[in-house]
C-alpha cells in the first residue's frame, strides 16, 4: 500500500499512526474505505465546498464539510449510508435542524442545519416539542425506529440554527465520537487540484532569554510567492534562544473563492524535522482546546488566527508529530540555519515557504547617557511566563528598574532598548512583583496570584473573588485585575480558557433595579450580555473569556410584531436589543403552541400538530430577555385572509 502512495500520502499516513500510537482515544486506524458513504447533496454530481475539517472557527477546529447548496434551501439531503436515527435535535444556534445517523460498521454521520426532517421524522419531532412544550429539543430514538437506506432521502437542507448561509453541514465521527476527514472516504464530487497558500508568518521569543531581531517580541513577516510557486521572506531574520514559528496559511479548493484549513503542516530546519500537524482525526470532547493551539490573545485583537506550528504548555491535543523540544526552534550559535515550511491540503496538493534564521550574537551593550530622563509611561505586560516592562524614554547614566514583590526589592538593569523604550524583563516563576518603580515614576502590575492548571483556587480581592476549576485552564495564569467603579477587569480578552471560571464581585454604586442589572461584558465599545445573580450586594456568574466585566441595568422589555395571527398561521418577528432574548411562549386559548424561531432574522412561525384544525380561542405571546424583562402580546385571532381572483373575460 505505501509503495503506491506518494512522499505527502506516505508522511500523512504515518503521521496519524504515530498519533494513534500517543492517544488511547485514537488506537482505531480507520482505513477509509471508498464507496462506503455516498455523497449527501446532489450524489454524482460535481459540487464544492465552504467549509473543512479543521477550518479555523471561532472557539473551535470546524468538525466536517459544509456542502454547498446552491445558495438556496430545499435540496434533498441523501442517507450517507444505511443507518438508523441515533439523535436528532432542533437547536436555536449550532447545528440548528440536525440528524445524527448511525451506521452498521460503527460510525456516525451527522446532517446539520436543515430546513425540515422527512415527513415521519418530522412528525415524530414535532410531537414531542409538544409533549415537552419545547421548540429547542434534544432526542435519542430507539434504535432503528427509524432507519433509513442508503441514498434516501433524509430531510431537506436549509440555513438553521448558527449557520451563516444556505449549505448542508456534514460529518463522519468514529465509534469513539473523534471527527473524521470525510474528503478521505474519496467522494468523486469533490475536486482539487489548488495548492494552499501561505499568508502570514510570526516569529515570537518562547522563553525570557529569547530574541527575535534583537527584541522580545513577535514580528510578522508576509511570505512572497515566487515564479516557481514556492514562497519566500523579503525581509532577513535574527534570533536567538528558544522560539516559535506561528502560521496565517489556508487551503484552497478548485472552483471557488472559499479559505479551509490545512490538513498537513510539516517544518524542517536543517534537513531535521522538528514539527508535524495532521488534521485528520481529532476528538469531540477537545474541541475547546482549540484555543489553546491558535495565537488566541492575536485572533482577539485582529482577527488573525495564527496556528502555533510547536506544541504549547497545557496541550493534551494529540495531533503533533515533535522533536524533543516540542516544535520550538533553538538557536544557539550565530550560523545560518535554513528553515523549510510545508503546507498540504487533503488532495495532496501543496506549498512551501524556505527562509533563513541567522543566529544573533550575545546580549547587545545598553546605551550610556550623560543625563537623567525619568520615562514618559510605564508600561507593563503579561506573555507566558515573563513580566515585560516598558519604560518610555527612560535615560539614565545608570539605568535600573526596582521590582516590589512580597515586601522585597529587586534592581534590575534593561533587557534591552527598545526604539525609544527601556525594556525589563522578569520571570515570574521566580517572583511576582505588585509594582515596578523606574526613575521617579511608579507603576502598579496589577498582579494578584499564581493559579496552576488542575486543581481548584480561589482568590479573593477586594469586594471581588474568583475561583477556578481543575479544568478551567490550560497552562499556569498569572492573574491580574483591575476595580473601577461598577466595572472589574481580570487579564486581558485574549486570555485563553479551556473551561468556566466563577467570578463575584460589589459594585462600587449598586443598582437601583437589582432585578433587571446583569453583568455584561465590555468589549470594542459594546457590550455582551453574560447574565448573573445577586446575593446581597454581591453579583456571581461564569465566563470562559475574561477581560472587563461590568454591571448593567436593562429594563426595556422585547419587542413583538405579529404579521399573521389568524386561525390557520401565527408568524411575526421578536427582538431585544440589550440583553437578547432568553425565552418564548405561546399559547391559544389553553393549548401550548409550537412556534419555531429563526433567531438569525428573529423571525417567528407556528407549527400545529395536527394540520388540520384551527386554532380556537386568544393568542397570548409572552417574550422574556435576558434581564428578565417580558412582554406579553394577546389578541384575537383572525379569520385566514381570503384572496380574489379575477377571472379574464
Amino acid at each position: 500500500m505505501l509503495k503506491k502512495m506518494s512522499a505527502l500520502a506516505r508522511y500523512c499516513f504515518l503521521c496519524l499512526g504515530i498519533v494513534s500510537l500517543i492517544s488511547p482515544s485514537f488506537a482505531q486506524k480507520e482505513s477509509y474505505p471508498k464507496g462506503y458513504y455516498q455523497f449527501p447533496i446532489m450524489p454524482g454530481q460535481p459540487n464544492t465546498l465552504a467549509g473543512g475539517l479543521g477550518d479555523l472557527r471561532t472557539n473551535h477546529f470546524h468538525a466536517g464539510l459544509d456542502i454547498r447548496t446552491q445558495q438556496r434551501e430545499g435540496l434533498a439531503v441523501h442517507a450517507a449510508a444505511e443507518g438508523y436515527v441515533y439523535k436528532v435535535a432542533v437547536q436555536r444556534s449550532g447545528y440548528g435542524n440536525v440528524i445524527f445517523l448511525r451506521h452498521p460498521n460503527g460510525q456516525t454521520t451527522v446532517y446539520g442545519h436543515l430546513l425540515k426532517f422527512s415527513d415521519k421524522l418530522a412528525d415524530w419531532v414535532r410531537a414531542e416539542q409538544y409533549k415537552k412544550q419545547s421548540f429547542e429539543i434534544d432526542l435519542f430514538p430507539e434504535p432503528n425506529q427509524f432507519s433509513f437506506r442508503k441514498g434516501e432521502v433524509i430531510a431537506l437542507s436549509g440555513n438553521t440554527g448558527g449557520s451563516a448561509g444556505p449549505h448542508l453541514h456534514f460529518e463522519i465521527r468514529d465509534s469513539k465520537d473523534n471527527y473524521l476527514n470525510p474528503l478521505y472516504f474519496g467522494f468523486k464530487e469533490i475536486r482539487d487540484v489548488t495548492p494552499p497558500k501561505f499568508v502570514n508568518l510570526a516569529i515570537r521569543p518562547l522563553d525570557i532569554n529569547g530574541r527575535v531581531n534583537g527584541q522580545f517580541d513577535r514580528r510578522v513577516y508576509s511570505p512572497v510567492k515566487q515564479k516557481d510557486g514556492s514562497y519566500r521572506l523579503a525581509y532577513p531574520v535574527t534570533a536567538t534562544g528558544i522560539i516559535g514559528i506561528d502560521l496565517v496559511a489556508h487551503d484552497q479548493m478548485t472552483g471557488t473563492g472559499f479559505r479551509y484549513g490545512l490538513q498537513c503542516v510539516e517544518i524542517r530546519m536543517d534537513g531535521e524535522e522538528v514539527f508535524s500537524y495532521n488534521m485528520e482525526i481529532f476528538p469531540n470532547s477537545s474541541t475547546r482546546d482549540y484555543n489553546n493551539l491558535i495565537d488566541y490573545e492575536t485572533e482577539q485583537e485582529t482577527g488573525q488566527r495564527y496556528l502555533r506550528c510547536y506544541v504549547p504548555d497545557g496541550n493534551t491535543f494529540n495531533l503533533y508529530k515533535t522533536n524533543l523540544l516540542k516544535g520550538k526552534l533553538n538557536i544557539t550559535d550565530t550560523l545560518a540555519h535554513e528553515v523549510k515550511i510545508r503546507i498540504s491540503d487533503s488532495y495532496e496538493n501543496f506549498s512551501e515557504l524556505v527562509f533563513t534564521i541567522k543566529g544573533e550574537k550575545g546580549k547587545a551593550e545598553l546605551p550610556v547617557s550623560d543625563t537623567e530622563v525619568n520615562p514618559e509611561w510605564i508600561q507593563t505586560d503579561v506573555q507566558n511566563n515573563t513580566l515585560i516592562v516598558k519604560a518610555k524614554n527612560y535615560r539614565s547614566s545608570l539605568p535600573l528598574a526596582t521590582f516590589y514583590a512580597e515586601g522585597k526589592e529587586i534592581k534590575k538593569e534593561p533587557d534591552f532598548y527598545d526604539k525609544e523604550s527601556a525594556v525589563f524583563l522578569t520571570d515570574l516563576r521566580a517572583y511576582m512583583p505588585d509594582s515596578v518603580k523606574i526613575g521617579n515614576s511608579i507603576a502598579r502590575t496589577y498582579l494578584r496570584t499564581k493559579v496552576f492548571p488542575g486543581i481548584s483556587s480561589l482568590y479573593t480581592g477586594k469586594d471581588w473573588t474568583v475561583e477556578f476549576k481543575p479544568t478551567s485552564l490550560f497552562d499556569t495564569l498569572y492573574v491580574t485585575a483591575q476595580r473601577n467603579m461598577n466595572y472589574l477587569t481580570l487579564n486581558t480578552r485574549g486570555t485563553a480558557l479551556r473551561d468556566y471560571v466563577s467570578v463575584s464581585f460589589v459594585p462600587d454604586k449598586l443598582p437601583e433595579n437589582k432585578d433587571r442589572a446583569k453583568v455584561y461584558r465590555y468589549l470594542d465599545g459594546d457590550y455582551r450580555f453574560v447574565g448573573g445573580e445577586w446575593d446581597g450586594d454581591q453579583i456571581r456568574f461564569q465566563t470562559k473569556e475574561l477581560g472587563t466585566f461590568v454591571v448593567r441595568t436593562d429594563t426595556i422589555p422585547p419587542g413583538i410584531k405579529l404579521l399573521e395571527h389568524s386561525k390557520t398561521r401565527i408568524r411575526g418577528y421578536i427582538w431585544d436589543s440589550f440583553s437578547g432574548i432568553s425565552h418564548y411562549r405561546a399559547k391559544v386559548g389553553d393549548e401550548w403552541v409550537l412556534l419555531n424561531f429563526d433567531s438569525k432574522r428573529g423571525y417567528i412561525w407556528s407549527e400545529k400538530l395536527d394540520d388540520t384544525m384551527p386554532f380556537e380561542g386568544e393568542l397570548t405571546l409572552e417574550v422574556t430577555d435576558g434581564a428578565g424583562n417580558s412582554t406579553i402580546l394577546q389578541t384575537e385571532l383572525k379569520e385566514p385572509a381570503v384572496k380574489s381572483v379575477k377571472r379574464k373575460k
